[in-house]
């Protein structure tokens, strides 16, 4: 509760909580942060980490049963607690073992994601694919694939998430975003030590500008560390909404 009245006197509009950890609440525990979340000044309309690492999505280990069951569980809580997007990297559970080729990965994760796309639609929820840095997951390390992902997925409930960070780590040109369109929510931080923007810099705006292009009207969720949330909070809100503007 605390951190929210925080980020709102900072200037923030809303909180990013991980999914994973919601469903792993009690429900004595999740009844007292629904509690919190109503009486909080900003709200939660996304939601990231869908999946908690040990949860396989690919290989021998993954069971279909597990992943929705988990599903379930873990929509009926995004939904209670006002959710709209869920943000689905994940990387470990979507890595792909050595043991199987890209292709049939890929064919693979193609039916995870139209799995989670038919359960979020029964919530009223949005998916959004975030493309990964390889650093973190060996599958969707580019806004191009997550692109092609979804378009396989082929569900309305599915769609695409842009992050600056990742795009820079592996050297993509964020203006691929105007080419692939479909963006649906946005992630944001520093390429240096992934910290809340606090200057200036052309990648962002560089980014901002191709996300007009397709007349992206999504969330913007600073995803990044920040040494002090009451005195460079206000600077990163006002940061963002100029390099918008601007753009």
């Amino acid at each position: 509760m605390y951190l929210k009245r925080s980020l709102a006197a900072a200037g923030f509009d809303y909180i990013e909580p991980p999914v994973s950890a919601a469903a792993a609440w009690t429900e004595e525990e999740f009844e007292k942060y629904l509690d919190a979340v109503k009486n909080a000044p900003i709200p939660v309309p996304s939601f990231n980490v869908l999946f908690p690492g040990d949860i396989a999505l690919l290989g021998p280990d993954a069971d279909e049963q597990v992943i929705t069951r988990y599903l379930h569980g873990a929509f009926a809580r995004v939904r209670k607690l006002g959710g709209k997007v869920v943000v689905f990297g994940s990387g470990r559970s979507r890595k792909r073992p050595e043991t199987v080729t890209y292709a049939d990965a890929f064919r693979r994760l193609t039916e995870i994601a139209r799995l989670i796309g038919e359960i979020a639609a029964q919530y009223g929820l949005t998916i959004v694919i975030e493309p990964l840095n390889r650093g973190e997951t060996n599958m969707i390390n580019s806004v191009a694939e997550g692109a092609c992902l979804a378009a396989a997925a082929n569900h309305p409930s599915v769609k695409l998430l842009a992050d600056y960070y990742h795009i820079a780590v592996e050297g993509h040109a964020p203006e691929d975003l105007a080419r692939v369109g479909g963006i649906a929510h946005c992630h944001i931080a520093t390429l240096n030590g992934r910290r809340a923007p606090l200057e200036a810099d052309e990648g962002f705006k560089t980014m901002f500008a191709a996300m007009k292009q397709t007349n992206y009207d999504g969330l913007i969720s600073v995803e990044g560390g920040i040494d002090d949330l009451v005195k460079d909070g206000p600077q990163c809100v006002r940061l963002l909404k100029k390099l918008w503007e601007e753009a």
